[in-house]
């Protein structure tokens, strides 16, 4: 039986043979850019504008109308203006809850609900992290804001930035103020604000031009609520580092509830200090 005969030279791959079960390459995205990635994938259509318009414009027709209405009905006790404006509140962002749901329903049902398209989820113990940092952000650049407006304006600059005006001890008027400024209006104004308008530019402009446009329309939605220049400038710098701010929390988890945390405390903080002045 003849022997076998091998080839003197065995020819390899220069790189060795490929191995089937090779690993994809890291995805370096930040989970709402990723997120937004693939929303697209599963369907290109365009949002339209209805995201961003519909809650904008209730928004300026009910600050409007609130105004109108506040400054046509002056009852003489203090407190029955306070009720009235409380219940203005409650009404406007309560319209404005509707006008979101009407503005986001259509675009959420396209991709399986609110939470994987706006960021409506359940939060989860990483958001602890997200809180810390959005704290140390908030409150940092408030500091910075403060010691800037009162080195180039004086105190009174910052005293003409406070947009809320309590002139009563009445318990009851600070735990309404406290469901409304701190219970209502972030989870609110961060759905507006870092869920539909931010996704909406997001998809258009990428997320840098879509969280300085957010931010920037957040702030001048603040300024009526301040009579000075000054205090404008103040109040507009501080909303605009918040509204930044949770931006960015957005891009880092995906969700909004650190963001919407952040308000929250952002927000007391705020009403505390209100409330120990007036003692």
């Amino acid at each position: 039986m003849p022997a076998a005969r091998f080839p003197a030279t065995v020819s390899y791959p220069p790189y060795g043979y490929p191995y089937p079960y090779a690993y994809p390459p890291p995805d370096n995205r930040m989970p709402l850019t990723r997120e937004m990635d693939a929303l697209r994938e599963r369907d290109a259509r365009p949002w339209g504008a209805r995201p961003v318009v519909l809650p904008l414009a209730t928004l300026v027709v009910l600050v409007v109308a609130g105004s109108v209405v506040n400054h046509l009905l002056r009852p003489d006790s203090y407190l029955a203006q306070l009720a009235i404006a409380a219940v203005l509140t409650v009404g406007l962002y309560g319209a404005l809850g509707w006008s979101v749901k009407r503005a986001g329903d259509p675009v959420a049902a396209r991709y399986g609900g609110w939470g994987v398209t706006f960021g409506l989820r359940a939060p989860r113990w990483i958001d602890l992290a997200w809180i810390a940092a959005g704290i140390g952000m908030v409150f940092g650049s408030r500091i910075v804001i403060g010691v800037v407006a009162f080195l180039t304006g004086g105190r009174k600059a910052l005293d003409q930035s406070q947009n809320l005006d309590v002139r009563t001890h009445h318990v009851g008027v600070y735990i309404l103020l406290a469901v409304v400024v701190v219970g209502l209006a972030p989870v609110i104004e961060e759905t507006v604000f870092r869920g539909l308008l931010l996704r909406t530019f997001q998809r258009r402009l990428g997320f840098w031009p879509a969280a300085l446009a957010s931010s920037l329309i957040f702030a001048g939605f603040h300024l009526y609520e301040v009579g000075t220049l000054a205090g404008a400038v103040v109040l507009g710098a501080v909303t605009f580092a918040l509204g930044l701010t949770n931006c960015m929390l957005v891009w880092w988890s995906g969700r909004l509830f650190a963001g919407i945390v952040v308000h929250m405390l952002f927000n007391a903080l705020a009403l505390t200090v209100l409330i120990v002045r007036n003692g």
